[in-house]
């Protein structure tokens, strides 16, 4: 016989908006838009025919439906919980695999791997490039690289290991016949943008106020390899991450005119509560976080133009 259940998806939204008594607390913890979390409430609401929350000038109130509701969804979600971290807990051979940042994994990841086949030669390591939501067993994942900040969902476990430092990057070339000596210089150049990181120019110049700029225009790329590999070819400047772009300056295909700044992001190592003691599980996190800890500091701090100007002679020259 068919179940009768409601929208499940509609479940989690519900259950947070209700304990926090916020839809905004909600979307954040669910990493959607307010918008998304008041449209699901809409449709379990629907699907009921009565209205669980009312909604005031500035905040959210239980109806008496929503408060009935309430602690039968967390009794669901205790269960479910319970009994998804004893199945992940339980001992899992075969092979790490390990989701990650397409060009994080390129650039950061991959030339550092040998050093860890080297430790722990009998843990296989399979690499999966994703930048999607996490669905550890639905997809068989071991352990997830991500890019983002705190709250994660429940029963995540995640830890910072690389702190994200951003700024604009571009060829030696373009450099030395087009200065850059303030951010408003860059109106006079072609803005580089990737999909993964649809808002970086936008972000960066909230940082540095930078004033206006219109990061409407410029080249787009559907990953930050792309667009990294187009201003090493001169099309343009491109905003980059610290971690990602540090072989290249030390190597000279690219500058950073205005150095980095923090991002208020860092790369985070991510598992299931359940999977914490795994020995592979283990063993890769604390080479993970071994090896970030050795990363150098990046060049400059968009302090001043004499900091520029050290950060921009010592990428040329070296």
């Amino acid at each position: 016989m068919r179940r009768r259940l409601p929208p499940l998806k509609t479940l989690p939204a519900f259950e947070i908006a209700a304990s926090q008594l916020s839809f905004s607390a909600a979307a954040e913890e669910l990493h959607i838009t307010h918008g998304a979390i008041s449209r699901q409430v809409k449709a379990l609401e629907d699907y009921l025919g009565v209205p669980l929350f009312r909604r005031l000038h500035r905040h959210i109130a239980l109806t008496p439906a929503g408060e009935a509701l309430l602690p039968a969804v967390r009794t669901a979600f205790q269960v479910l919980e319970t009994s998804t971290v004893q199945l992940a807990a339980a001992p899992r051979q075969g092979p790490l695999v390990i989701s990650c940042l397409a060009t994080f994994m390129m650039r950061w990841l991959i030339p550092k791997l040998y050093a860890f086949h080297v430790l722990h030669p009998k843990i296989e390591v399979r690499l999966s490039a994703s930048y999607a939501p996490i669905d550890f067993a639905g997809d068989g994942i071991d352990v997830a690289i991500r890019l983002g900040a705190p709250p994660w969902p429940r029963g995540m476990q995640a830890q910072a290991f690389l702190e994200d430092r951003v700024g604009p990057v571009c060829s030696p070339e373009l450099l030395r016949t087009h200065h850059l000596d303030h951010p408003a210089d860059l109106v006079h150049h072609t803005l580089l943008h990737t999909e993964s990181r649809p808002q970086g120019w936008t972000d960066w110049l909230a940082l540095v106020g930078g004033g206006q700029l219109d990061v409407r225009t410029g080249l787009r790329f559907e990953h930050t390899y792309f667009m990294l590999e187009a201003a090493v070819s001169n099309l343009g400047i491109g905003i980059g991450s610290f971690p990602l772009v540090e072989p290249d300056l030390k190597s000279g295909r690219l500058v950073a005119p205005f150095g980095f700044v923090p991002s208020g992001r860092s790369y985070y190592v991510m598992h299931p509560v359940g999977t914490a003691r795994l020995a592979k599980i283990k063993a890769f996190r604390s080479w993970l976080l071994e090896v970030a800890q050795k990363q150098a500091p990046p060049l400059g701090q968009t302090a001043d133009s004499g900091a520029r100007a050290q950060t921009v002679t010592a990428a040329v020259t070296s």
